[in-house]
């Protein structure tokens, strides 16, 4: 019978090991905590490592389990009751780094998190009625609903956040994430950034996504993941594993010396250099990136679909840079002339709203430099203006 008891004991001891039960978690302390990532009850091998990883990079960080919920808290800094303005602030200062970008604070009594107005005695008062929890919490909680963690995690199962950002000082940028199938080179979807969502499956037998973030003034940052692989991928410096979903993250340069890009989005009347209003947007991007970099100089290179001559339409006098007025002037002229006079429309909208008029070159090649086949299907796409930086 003691052998028997003895083997049972070891079994259970054996299972506890295996399985890594929530009840060998230390319960969350009370009070408030800053939060950067959610593992499951059984993952706390995987939460302690994140935790000392952490530590190793400056941080005061710990974990400790949720008993409501069964999750494994890893946060940053925790507070006694009463500082809800000590933890608010500690967040926002997290969530300026990439890494943290939805740290949260969650307020924990005996083990549970409760809701931020829930009375506590041991909580001291408030000074102004203002500060309260509760008229702060609802502007910056923003995390995907807390669900049961399923293992392995992949991107089948598990959503993504989009986090872009500019690389020197880590400021969120608005950007467009382009989702490839790497294995037929084919684009699938554009997603917007700094967003929770869920990729779609290539559905190819070795099922690599390849992500291309796209932000007009930038580089773009590129980043290639597996569907069904996505934990091993978390070697990748760029890509982590916050328990409830994965962070993929793009840091962004500003474009350098020699670059171009095309001004996709900005678009002339048939025969004209002049911009349909649908041209604004970006205009107001590039006026933006000269704005912030004074000392930039750009050349703006004009490019037609085929060589030739025919009607050109001019902007008039009225100076009406997205529209067909009456005064449009039409003239006689060759596709390098209507290459030139697009470019040139361009730098003259931005002399007029204060670009220093030496700052932007404006160039025009007609119909020399094409990028599609000008017997193809995409052959007016080489009907384009491109964006090059010379400072």
């Amino acid at each position: 019978m003691k052998k028997i008891s003895v083997v049972v004991a070891l079994l259970a001891i054996i299972l506890c090991s295996t399985n890594n039960v929530w009840a060998e978690v230390t319960p969350i302390a009370n009070g408030y905590h800053v939060v950067v990532a959610t593992f499951s009850e059984k993952q706390e091998k995987e939460a302690r490592h994140f935790s000392q990883k952490l530590n190793k990079q400056g941080y005061h960080s710990g974990y400790g389990l949720e008993k409501g919920k069964q999750f494994i808290y890893v946060f940053l800094q925790s507070f006694e009751f009463g500082h809800y303005d000590e933890a608010v602030n500690a967040m926002l200062e997290a969530r300026k780094k990439p890494e943290f970008a939805t740290a949260w604070v969650v307020k924990i009594k005996d083990g549970r998190e409760i809701k931020e107005d829930e009375p506590i005695v041991e909580e001291k008062k408030v000074e102004t009625p203002e500060d309260t929890v509760a008229n702060i919490v609802t502007e910056y909680i923003d995390n995907p609903p807390m669900t049961p963690i399923p293992s392995p995690q992949h991107l089948g199962n598990t959503p993504v956040f989009l986090g872009v950002y500019r690389d020197k000082d880590g400021k969120e940028v608005q950007a467009d994430v382009k989702v490839y199938d790497v294995e037929k080179d084919k684009l699938i979807t554009t997603a917007k950034s700094n967003a929770y969502l869920n990729l779609p499956d290539p559905k190819s037998k070795s099922g690599k996504l390849g992500l291309t973030a796209t932000a007009f003034g930038y580089s773009d940052s590129k980043l290639e993941i597996g569907y069904y692989t996505t934990e091993q991928d978390t070697l990748q410096k760029n890509v982590v594993l916050f328990g409830s979903y994965f962070q993929l993250m793009f840091p962004l340069t500003k474009m350098n010396v020699g670059q171009e890009v095309v001004l996709s989005k900005v678009s002339f009347f048939n025969d004209a250099a002049i911009m349909t209003p649908a041209s604004k947007d970006q205009l107001m991007n590039l006026l933006d990136m000269l704005t912030e970099n004074p000392s930039m100089r750009i050349r703006l290179n004009g490019h037609t679909a085929s060589n030739g001559r025919g009607k050109v339409i001019y902007m008039g006098p009225s100076k009406n840079f997205f529209g067909l007025t009456p005064d449009r002037k039409e003239e006689n002229g060759s596709s390098k002339e209507l290459s030139l006079a697009r470019a040139q429309v361009i730098k003259d909208w931005l002399v007029e709203q204060g670009v220093a008029a030496d700052r932007v070159e404006a160039v025009g090649w007609g119909g020399s430099k094409p990028v599609y086949d000008k017997k193809g299907t995409n052959a007016r796409k080489n009907a384009r203006v491109e964006l090059e930086v010379l400072q």
